[in-house]
């Protein structure tokens, strides 16, 4: 991630400034960050423990399989079993949603696919828990809406004579005529991504300035793509190239998405080991929550895509850290008091992990290795004989 472009953390680099922001009002600013890390975020201004800095919609998320019969396909939020697809028997609807138009196309465009996926008897061997392909799917029929949208916002713009919304970090779309956006727009300032803001992402597929993935995360976006091929919808049909470039930028950008509020049996296994997807999948690679996932009792529900977040660089110390609200927003926050001018971070993996395993889920999933204080001072502890110290237990 790092800047708008994908991901970059302490080693990434970049020649491009994400998109300029189109408003004032949000505590940051992109800047290019020292060391080679290509583009990051900084503070504006001095900022206290807790301090709000970016809320930003999904541009397409999926809850996990083991969450399908329990939450909504639209906002991933806890969802009455009665709700459900009679076509697929799978996908869920909330109340909110149901209401409004966007989610139920996004539905109809993946409908066919899921019911194939929910078939035991599948030739092909997939799953349901096959979450990377999914989120594939959707965020083909996600871009495709955002595709529209646009055109149909230039469109009015150009017949108004007036200017377009602006994008990237701090942009804003208000002229959403849909219940599930209105309502997550009431809710507070957030950042809502289109097509635009997704192409700027890296896919770590052509080297450069667009990432390098290890050769084997290549192959498996690869095969994820194939079997996209036969289950995308006849409207959405791209050429594997595209389907691979899409899987890429997720695989390189995903954040994994908690529950909005904490369970009563704390936290789930769900998502206990960070970097891993549940179930059957290929292996998706995603943001976790500061500390890994379900710590706090916040349980993995799905993952999703954010690209005006993918600003964020990473840090195994960080000053910032990811939640969800119960939109399915992912809202960054302050963990301690940042001067003005101070790069923002976030954590890409588990915190309560050795520099050894940091690194090495960093590498595999995001191409590149840490050189933040704190994994030069455990190197050091280590080449010195020392015991490390577990600073995020």
């Amino acid at each position: 991630m790092g800047d708008t472009r994908g991901p970059r953390g302490s080693g990434g680099s970049s020649s491009s400034p994400p998109p300029s922001s189109s408003s004032s009002s949000l505590p940051l600013e992109s800047f290019v960050a020292p060391g080679g890390r290509g583009h990051g975020l900084r503070a504006t201004r001095h900022l206290g423990p807790g301090a709000s800095l970016l809320r930003v919609a999904p541009l397409a998320a999926v809850p996990y399989a083991a969450h399908l019969d329990r939450v909504c396909g639209g906002c991933l939020q806890p969802c009455d079993a009665t709700r459900r697809c009679a076509r697929c028997g799978v996908a869920r609807t909330c109340a909110t949603c149901a209401e409004g138009t966007r989610a139920r196309r996004l539905h109809d465009l993946e409908c066919d696919a899921l019911r194939r996926l929910a078939r035991e008897d599948d030739a092909e061997g997939l799953t349901l828990a096959h979450v990377d392909l999914r989120l594939l799917l959707r965020a083909r029929a996600a871009l495709r809406l955002a595709e529209e949208a646009e055109a149909e916002e230039a469109a009015a713009s150009s017949s108004q004579g007036g200017g377009g919304v602006g994008g990237g970090v701090g942009g804003r779309v208000g002229a959403v005529a849909d219940a599930s956006v209105a309502a997550m727009c009431a809710a507070g300032d957030v950042v809502v991504d289109g097509a635009a803001a997704f192409a700027e992402l890296m896919s770590g597929l052509r080297g450069g300035d667009d990432g390098a993935l290890a050769p084997d995360a290549v192959e498996k976006i690869v095969e994820v793509a194939k079997q996209c091929k036969y289950l995308v919808a006849a409207e959405l049909r791209a050429s594997l190239d595209e389907y691979c470039a899409t899987l890429g930028r997720l695989q390189l950008n995903g954040f994994e998405i908690t529950a909005a509020e904490p369970t009563s049996d704390g936290p789930s296994s769900t998502g206990a080991n960070a970097n891993e997807t549940p179930g059957e999948g290929f292996g998706f690679a995603r943001l976790v929550p500061r500390g890994g996932g379900g710590v706090g009792g916040h349980e993995p529900v799905g993952v999703g895509v954010y690209p005006s977040a993918a600003g964020f660089n990473h840090s195994c110390e960080p000053n910032a850290a990811q939640r969800f609200d119960r939109h399915a927003c992912v809202v960054v926050e302050t963990t301690r008091e940042v001067r003005r001018g101070e790069e923002l971070t976030i954590p890409y993996v588990d915190e309560r992990l050795d520099a050894a395993a940091r690194n090495e889920r960093l590498w595999k999933n995001f191409a590149f290795e840490c050189d933040c204080a704190r994994c030069a001072r455990e190197r050091r502890d280590e080449a010195a004989g020392n015991q490390p110290t577990d600073e995020c237990a």
